[in-house]
C-alpha cells in the first residue's frame, strides 16, 4: 500500500433532475427502468374532435424544407462487428442489436388537431396546430420532422408503474389524434380503486396555462426553453381540479341541443348532474392543479392528477343517461401533447409526436413504442435518465446522441454484468468540457489502439472501468479528457510488479500523483490500470487490496484527517471482493457509499441530488446487485 498527498479542484455542477415526492397511493415505477414502455392493455380511452373548437387554418407555403439537414438517427443501428463506441465528431458505430423491425411508415400530416387555447402568462390565445396546418404536403412535413432532435430532455409525465400509452398520434381506427393518451392497465383499477395517477412536468419550464376549459377540462401547458434557445411546450389535459370545482364547472357547460340524447355535451352534463356523482371517478377536493400560470417547475415535479374533466375527457365514455360506460374509470386518462414553435405561418405551435412514431398504438405497432425500435424519426421522450443505473449497454450506445446532442457529457460510466448481459451505470451532465472521448467495452488491443490515437490528439484517460468478457478477458470502458500541460504515464494490464515499478519511477522519483487507478482480475491474477500525472500541488493517499473492514477503518481515519474520497474501486475476484481508493485533501462537501443495493443507490441518489450534490463516480458490481458511488458539491 502506497501513500502520498495531492490536491484536486473540481468545477461545481448542478443537478439536472431530481425525483419528486410521490403522492400517497402511487405505485412508483423503478427509476432504473427505461422510459420507453411497450403497450399493455389499458382502460379504453375515447376522445374526439369538437368541430367548434377546430380552428380553420391555411397551410403555410413558406417553409423551405429542402434546406433542412436530417438529424442523426439515434434509433438507427449500424451494422458493425465492433462492440465499442466513441465520440469522434463523426459516425458512431455500435454492435447490431436485436431490435423490433422498422416501424410502419408513419403519417405526419394527420387532419387533427388545431386548437386555440388561452396563454394566461401572455394574456392572449395561442394556436396549437397539426403539421397539416403548416405544410401543404406530407413529404415536406416528413422532411421537417426528420430534421428534429430534442434539445431538452423530456421524461414521461408519470411515474406510476401501472400506466402505459393507450392512444397515439393516430387512433387505432386510423383517425387523427396528434397526441398520446396515458392510462392505467386493466389490472390497476376496479371496484373501489381510484383510476387516477399523478401527473408530472415532462421537463423543466414555466407554466403558461393552468385553467378550466369546457372542452379539455383542467389544462396545464408548460413552456420549455433549451440552452440554445429552442422552445417547446407540453400540454396536460382532462386533469382533476378538485371535486367541487369540477362538478360546478361541468354543470355550467352550455348544451347545444338537450333533445339530442347522443350528443357528448348532453351526456356529459347529465354526468355532472347525477344525484350522487362518484368521488372515486371525479376525485376529491384535494386532487386539484398544483401549479398556476407563471410558476416555474422542474422536471419530475407533480403538477396535477389525471382525470376525465371536460366533455373531451368523459363525454365519449358515457351512456345516454350520463352514467359511465366503464364504471371503474369513466374515461380517466392523461391526454399529453408536445409542441414546437411553428416553422411556418399556419400556427403559433406545431404538434410533434413525442415518441417519434407518428402511427397508431395498436398491436401492429406496439413494438414501435419500445426502446430499441427503429424508425424514421427521433424520439423526444428520453430513453433513460441522464443519471442512470443498470441500463443495458446497447441502449446507451444506440441512444448516445440523445444527451450529447444537448451539450451534455459523461461525468462517470461503469460497465458491469448481470449474468451474460452487460449493463451500464453513469451520468450525463452539463458543465463538463465539450472536448472528450469515450469508448465502451474495448479489448486490450482496442484500448491500446485508441489510447495511441487520442494521445496524438492531446487526450489522456480520465476514468477507467473494467469488466470481464465471457472468456474472462478484461474489457475496458474509458473516458478521455484534454491533457493540458502535465506529463503523464498510463498503464493497463499491469501486474503487481509492473505497477510497483511504475509507482517507484513516477511517484517516488518524479513526484507524480495517481489520477486514476482500478484493480481487476483475469485468469485469477490481479492486474492494474491507471494514470500517473505530473501535476502534484499537494499530495494524495492511495490504497488497494483492502478487505471491507480495513477499508472502512482507513476511510474513517482519512476522513477525520480532512481528506475526501475521489475514487472507490471494488476489486471483484470471484466471491472475494477487496476495495481500494484514492483520497485528496478535502476542499468540498462529499458523500461516499458502497455496498448499496439498487434500491439503496436510488434512495441515496434521490436524497443527495435534492440537496444539490452531483454524482461524481459510480461503480456497479456483484452481478449488478451492488453499487459504490461518490457525490460532491
Amino acid at each position: 500500500m502506497k501513500h502520498l498527498r495531492i490536491l484536486l479542484c473540481l468545477t461545481g455542477l448542478f443537478p439536472l433532475i431530481t425525483h419528486a415526492q410521490q403522492p400517497v397511493g402511487e405505485n412508483d415505477a423503478n427509476l432504473s427502468e427505461l422510459l420507453y414502455r411497450p403497450n399493455k392493455p389499458v382502460a379504453p380511452v375515447k376522445e374526439g374532435i369538437e368541430p367548434s373548437r377546430q380552428h380553420p387554418v391555411t397551410p403555410g407555403r413558406n417553409v423551405h424544407v429542402q434546406r433542412l439537414a436530417p438529424a442523426p438517427k439515434w434509433n438507427m443501428v449500424a451494422n458493425s462487428k465492433t462492440a465499442f463506441i466513441g465520440i469522434d465528431n463523426g459516425p458512431i458505430t455500435v454492435k447490431k442489436l436485436n431490435t423490433p423491425a422498422f416501424c410502419t411508415t408513419p403519417t405526419v400530416t394527420i387532419g387533427c388537431c388545431s386548437y386555440n387555447i388561452q396563454d394566461e402568462a401572455a394574456n392572449k390565445n395561442q394556436l396549437y396546430a397539426s403539421p397539416a396546418a403548416i405544410f401543404s404536403n406530407e413529404n415536406d412535413a416528413r422532411t421537417y420532422a426528420e430534421s428534429l432532435t430534442p434539445k431538452v430532455p423530456f421524461f414521461l409525465p408519470f411515474t406510476n408503474s401501472k400506466v402505459y400509452p393507450g392512444g397515439a398520434w393516430k387512433y387505432d381506427n386510423g383517425s387523427g389524434h396528434g397526441s398520446v393518451d396515458f392510462s392505467k392497465t386493466s389490472d390497476a383499477y376496479g371496484p373501489g380503486i381510484d383510476p387516477t395517477f399523478g401527473v408530472y412536468a415532462s421537463a423543466a419550464g414555466k407554466v403558461v396555462t393552468a385553467m378550466w376549459d369546457s372542452f379539455f377540462g383542467n389544462v396545464v401547458i408548460i413552456e420549455h426553453i433549451a440552452q440554445d434557445g429552442t422552445t417547446y411546450r407540453t400540454g396536460y389535459f382532462h386533469l382533476r381540479g378538485g371535486f367541487d370545482h369540477d362538478v360546478a364547472n361541468a354543470k355550467m357547460i352550455p348544451v347545444s341541443d338537450p333533445s339530442n340524447l347522443d350528443a357528448r355535451d348532453t351526456k356529459y352534463k347529465k354526468f355532472a348532474n347525477l344525484p350522487n356523482p362518484s368521488q372515486l371517478l371525479w376525485g376529491t377536493n384535494d386532487q386539484k392543479l398544483k401549479v398556476k400560470a407563471g410558476d416555474k417547475v422542474y422536471a419530475g415535479q407533480q403538477i396535477a392528477w389525471s382525470g376525465n374533466t371536460g366533455f373531451g375527457g368523459a363525454g365519449w365514455g358515457l351512456n345516454q343517461d350520463g352514467t359511465p360506460t366503464n364504471p371503474y374509470t369513466a374515461n380517466n386518462h392523461l391526454h399529453f401533447m408536445l409542441w414546437i414553435k411553428s416553422p411556418g405561418t399556419g400556427a403559433d405551435w406545431m404538434e410533434v409526436d413525442p415518441y417519434g412514431v407518428y402511427s397508431t398504438s395498436d398491436n401492429s405497432n406496439a413494438s414501435c413504442y419500445e426502446i430499441g425500435a427503429t424508425g424514421a424519426f427521433n424520439r423526444f421522450f428520453a430513453p433513460f435518465y441522464p443519471s442512470f443505473h443498470n441500463v443495458p449497454v446497447q441502449h446507451i450506445t444506440q441512444y448516445w446522441g440523445y444527451y450529447t446532442g444537448m451539450g451534455m457529457a459523461l461525468q462517470t460510466l461503469s460497465v458491469h454484468k448481470a449474468g451474460n448481459q452487460y449493463l451500464a451505470s453513469g451520468s450525463f451532465q452539463y458543465g463538463l468540457p465539450s472536448q472528450w472521448y469515450c469508448r465502451i467495452n474495448m479489448n486490450s488491443t482496442q484500448y491500446q489502439q485508441y489510447f495511441d490515437e487520442y494521445y496524438a490528439k492531446g487526450f489522456i484517460p480520465r476514468q477507467i472501468s473494467v469488466v470481464n468478457d465471457a472468456g474472462g478477458n478484461p474489457l475496458f470502458t474509458v473516458i478521455w479528457k484534454l491533457r493540458g500541460n502535465e506529463n503523464f504515464v498510463a498503464v493497463h494490464n499491469a501486474t503487481d510488479d509492473v505497477w510497483n515499478a511504475k509507482w517507484k519511477s513516477c511517484v517516488d522519483q518524479q513526484k507524480m500523483r495517481v489520477t486514476e487507478h482500478v484493480v481487476y482480475y483475469a485468469g485469477g491474477k490481479r492486474y492494474h490500470a491507471g494514470v500517473f500525472g505530473s501535476n502534484n500541488p499537494g499530495g494524495f493517499y492511495m490504497y488497494y487490496g483492502l478487505n471491507t473492514n480495513d477499508f472502512t477503518k482507513k476511510f474513517n481515519e482519512l476522513n477525520k484527517a480532512g481528506l475526501m474520497t475521489v475514487n472507490v474501486n471494488v476489486e471483484e475476484n470471484g466471491s472475494q471482493n477487496n476495495v481500494g481508493g484514492l483520497w485528496w485533501p478535502r476542499n468540498k462537501a462529499y458523500y461516499s457509499y458502497m455496498n448499496m443495493s439498487p434500491a439503496d443507490y436510488q434512495a441515496k441518489f434521490t436524497d443527495l441530488t435534492a440537496q444539490g450534490y452531483q454524482l461524481y463516480r459510480v461503480q456497479g458490481y456483484d452481478n449488478s446487485s451492488r453499487f459504490a458511488a461518490i457525490w460532491m458539491k
